[in-house]
């Protein structure tokens, strides 16, 4: 059962006492960045030591600097607290294939002001195979007849570890009554880089249900290639280099 616990202006969310202390560590600073993996306006992720071992210290912050997703803070929980939640009850449906956070950490207002993950550190190797891929889409069969989608599947998001191959990064949300959800994790993973490469058949061995729901994720997915689009999205890059939080 995931606790909570309010520390200065912060909320701790938790499992065990020893991430409890694990968290307070992060709030006074009590650790080391050993590798920052991505420094950006709107994301943090590092390696981080405490006492001696490392762990993954990510701060989603688009949802606290950019207006619109700001505003929906207001309604939500927020990323991180909800990845925690929905990851807890993933593998309390026996899907055990989630790194679970630690530990979250949230301040807020009226709106979401800042957000913090602690994960584990887990060594291990980026997914290179064909074989790889099968394990993977074996892992999509079970989330998706569970009700739950992964939102970004591709396989940068999977890693192989000695006790198998795990994922890493995902929101672990719900999805019921159809597959608009899941047939988009399906079609976006049709486009993963390493799944072009390697010219592998995304639903040789799973194939989502052909409803209205996959019907639409199909002509939105398709709707975001055209040309006026990316053209778009450039221009919302251009504008966020000029100082727009858009």
């Amino acid at each position: 059962m995931i606790k909570e616990e309010k520390y200065d202006s912060y909320k701790i969310y938790y499992k065990n006492e020893s991430n409890r202390i694990l968290a307070k560590k992060i709030l006074d600073k009590s650790y080391k960045v050993l590798e920052e993996y991505k420094n950006t306006e709107r994301n943090y992720v590092a390696k981080i030591d405490i006492d001696g071992k490392s762990y993954v210290l990510k701060s989603p912050k688009a949802e606290t600097i950019i207006p619109q997703r700001k505003f929906q803070t207001m309604f939500k929980k927020g990323e991180g607290l909800t990845s925690f939640i929905n990851i807890d009850s993933a593998i309390s449906k026996g899907l055990d294939f989630f790194i679970e956070p630690l530990a979250v950490i949230v301040k807020r207002g009226l709106f979401l002001e800042e957000s913090l993950i602690l994960m584990d550190y887990v060594d291990g190797d980026i997914i290179r195979t064909t074989e790889d891929i099968d394990i993977i889409m074996d892992m999509v069969k079970k989330i998706h007849a569970k009700g739950t989608y992964h939102g970004d599947l591709n396989t940068s998001n999977f890693i192989k570890t000695s006790s198998g191959i795990k994922i890493i990064d995902t929101q672990a949300k719900s999805e019921r009554g159809w597959y608009f959800k899941r047939g988009y994790d399906i079609l976006t993973m049709k486009n993963d880089l390493l799944v072009l490469l390697l010219k592998y058949d995304v639903e040789k061995n799973y194939r989502v249900p052909r409803d209205l729901g996959y019907g639409l994720a199909y002509i939105i997915k398709n709707f975001k290639k055209l040309t006026i689009v990316h053209k778009i999205r450039e221009f919302k890059v251009y504008l966020r280099n000029k100082g727009f939080k858009i």
